[in-house]
């Protein structure tokens, strides 16, 4: 067993440790024996700090959830055009994605929990982001639809990164963003002229 820490100590490496466990396994796939005893801790340690796999799961899904969420709002925020904007949202993602690849696996990748009571995280972040790329999206486009792109592009950006990680000699983030950003703004100036047309027929 591991040497004894101060509980804030003890909670932050059984944290760590579960964030490892959850990424590979997912959260069916990972049982509280398999976190202590990568912990090098009793199980009944392990419950000191977490009272359930759930809570220990919803934790660390929240907390990526919103690290990664203020990092993609508060990166579109600091722009002045919808350009930058979009770009800046996109190099927020991917930098994150890219740093963090144990966090975007227990998120979502393909073992990430698809239950109801821990699915929240992953949805946090989908509607934050959606939320924020709609918010652009409203400058240009005064359609019904627009909550349906942002979603479509927030889902594109995902499985963008999926591809993206698997490359040896991969783009920086910066310029995937660049790329992806000027297919959706081609998109979306096609969509302004196809609403102009209507309007003007």
């Amino acid at each position: 067993m591991s040497n004894r820490l101060p509980a804030p100590e003890r909670r932050e490496q059984l944290l760590d440790v579960a964030m490892t466990a959850f990424a590979a396994a997912g959260y069916h796939g990972t049982s509280m024996n398999d976190v202590a005893r990568a912990a090098g801790v009793t199980k009944p340690v392990l419950y000191q700090h977490f009272a359930s796999k759930r809570d220990l799961y919803v934790e660390l899904v929240d907390d990526v959830a919103n690290r990664l969420a203020n990092d993609v709002v508060g990166a579109a925020d600091a722009a002045d055009t919808a350009v930058e904007r979009t770009v800046n949202a996109l190099s927020a993602y991917f930098r994150f994605v890219e740093e963090n690849q144990r966090e975007f696996q227990l998120l979502f990748g393909r073992a990430a929990s698809r239950d109801e009571d821990t699915v929240n995280g992953s949805q946090m972040v989908e509607s934050r982001m959606s939320a924020t790329i709609a918010e652009i999206l409203r400058r240009w486009l005064d359609v019904a639809e627009v909550e349906i792109y942002a979603r479509a592009i927030v889902a594109m950006s995902e499985g963008v990164c999926r591809h993206w990680l698997t490359q040896s000699d991969r783009p920086s983030a910066e310029e995937l963003a660049e790329q992806l950003a000027g297919l959706i703004l081609t998109g979306l100036q096609g969509l302004i002229e196809v609403a102009a047309e209507t309007k003007n027929n």
